[in-house]
């Protein structure tokens, strides 16, 4: 279980990339010394051998010889993992890349750029913006602070609170939002989208799922709602304006087949 530990004099950014196992990264304030803990999975023995941790500059990086592609499916190959344990200041920016490894983040980070081929994250608190992408899975994040930007091919995605705007496409999959406190732009070819409580100007296509939208008490909004095959609900009054106009959004949702709902957010 090889340990590699580096004293701080600051700030510094978190790049990591592995193909199989798992990577949790935990943060912690008054950080003398980052710390980096391997262990090595089924067949993983090698990539030990292989991997590159190093801290140069303000840039610590976590690097396993890339791992991917037909000749790393499990019939054609003995493909290694790695489990990484990193332990990083309190909102370190932070760049993971993985094949079919989960993403793991404890505590808080800055800027996150988080990819993975087939796996799942699940990120509990984000000082800063998000870009997520990723082939097939989930993800999970309690908050970011910033704006998210997320592309997945096939998967489902919660979202806790967003504090700025959301732009969200994929191919097929559920998107979940606690609070959007930002714009939100979703475009998706198959799946639902449940928008819990919206607070800034909404945009949401999908060719086949339902959409739900959460409007906070005190909030107007000015419509612009189409389902090819479903309903569309409304719990509000529909007047000809706004009878808020200064706290007035707009909203936008689209659906090929699927019901289109709008409620009073808790």
């Amino acid at each position: 279980m090889p340990e590699h530990t580096f004293p701080l004099d600051g700030a510094i950014d978190l790049h990591a990339r592995i193909g199989h196992g798992s990577i949790t990264v935990e943060t912690a304030d008054d950080l003398a010394e980052a710390s980096v803990v391997v262990t090595a999975g089924k067949h993983g023995e090698d990539l030990l051998e292989q991997l590159v941790v190093r801290l140069e500059g303000r840039t610590l990086t976590v690097a396993a010889p890339r791992q991917g592609g037909i000749f790393d499916l499990p019939f054609l190959s003995r493909r290694g993992a790695i489990d990484v344990h990193i332990t990083v200041p309190t909102a370190t920016p932070v760049r993971i890349s993985t094949f079919t490894a989960p993403i793991t983040i404890v505590g808080t980070v800055g800027n996150a750029d988080i990819a993975f081929g087939a796996a799942e994250a699940e990120l509990r608190d984000v000082e800063g913006n998000l870009r997520l992408r990723f082939g097939n899975g989930t993800a999970r994040v309690a908050r970011v602070a910033g704006s998210v930007q997320m592309r997945a091919g096939s998967g489902s995605v919660r979202l806790g609170e967003v504090g700025g705007a959301l732009d969200a496409g994929c191919g097929s999959g559920n998107l979940e939002v606690h609070v959007a406190r930002g714009q939100v732009r979703s475009r998706c070819g198959s799946g639902s989208a449940l928008l819990r409580e919206v607070h800034g100007d909404v945009d949401v296509t999908s060719g086949s799922g339902g959409v739900e939208i959460g409007l906070p008490s005190g909030l107007s909004a000015r419509l612009d709602v189409h389902s090819g095959t479903g309903r569309v609900q409304s719990e509000f009054p529909i007047d000809d304006a706004p009878t808020s106009p200064e706290r007035a959004i707009s909203l936008r949702a689209r659906t090929g087949s699927g019901n289109v709902r709008l409620f009073r957010a808790a």
